[in-house]
């Protein structure tokens, strides 16, 4: 005789698969649309493989975001929103790239936004806060990758962005 729990691990397993198989989607698309985005701004890149990790990062910390904020907009209580709300405001407004990110940095950010509801129509349930919340999340992780990637550029080229040496 089979255990019991036979059935309810095949389920969880089931549910695993289901999410990886999402994620993997996600990720996938999210990827092929960066560097879309990336060889229009800086075509002398040319090979992906050179940001492969900075774009997976990106990814995989979208994915993260929203589903957090999305289960924090449902279960935490409002004040809390509001709280983390004003730190992570406070945080962007110290942040220079935020008050005025670049072509670069808008592309990539209007396009990850195009993606999360694509992928998360729960957004469209998100109360204002939520939805206040997950904007500035992703706008910090868009700050990140566009720092990252810079980075990146910097050392393999050699070459400093003219906007960045001011």
């Amino acid at each position: 005789m089979e255990p019991l729990y036979s059935d309810r691990m095949r389920q969880m397993l089931k549910e695993f698969k289901k999410t990886d198989d999402f994620f993997n989607m996600f990720r996938e698309e999210f990827c092929r649309d960066i560097y879309v985005i990336v060889g229009e701004f800086y075509p002398a890149i040319g090979n992906e493989a050179t940001i492969a990790g900075v774009v997976d990062m990106y990814a995989g910390a979208i994915l993260n975001v929203t589903d957090s904020v999305i289960d924090k907009d449902r279960n935490y209580p409002e004040f809390r929103l509001s709280e983390e709300l004003d730190i992570i405001s406070k945080l962007l407004a110290k942040e220079p790239g935020f008050a005025n990110p670049g072509a670069f940095a808008e592309t990539v950010h209007a396009k990850v936004k195009e993606l999360m509801v694509r992928y998360y129509p729960e957004i469209g349930q998100l109360s204002g806060i939520g939805f206040r919340l997950l904007e500035r999340n992703a706008r910090i992780y868009n700050l990140e990758f566009v720092a990252n990637f810079y980075s990146q550029e910097i050392l393999r080229t050699g070459i400093t962005p003219e906007f960045l040496k001011k």
